[in-house]
């Protein structure tokens, strides 16, 4: 019995952890995400030296997508509250 008490105290501290766990991969993909959008607006930087006819295409993609990476938060809870 006593055994029986030890595992279902230990299954809550396991849902906290996959919370922590769930809550740090969300700040690295962000991270990591601000960092491929740095990577797009140079390459697109990089089109418009050299010339390229796409250039305008990809710069407005990368922009919307730093848009949308910047407001993903404010988009999370709009979507938490309709919930």
């Amino acid at each position: 019995m006593f055994l029986l008490f030890l595992f279902l105290l230990s299954t809550n501290s396991w849902g906290v952890n996959l919370k922590a766990s769930a809550d740090k991969l969300a700040s690295e993909t962000t991270r990591i995400g601000f960092g491929l959008a740095l990577f797009g607006l140079v390459l697109s930087a990089i089109y418009f030296m050299i010339g390229r006819q796409d250039a305008g295409q990809k710069m407005t993609q990368a922009l919307l997508g730093v848009f949308i990476l910047m407001l993903s938060p404010s988009i999370l809870s709009f979507i938490k509250g309709l919930a």
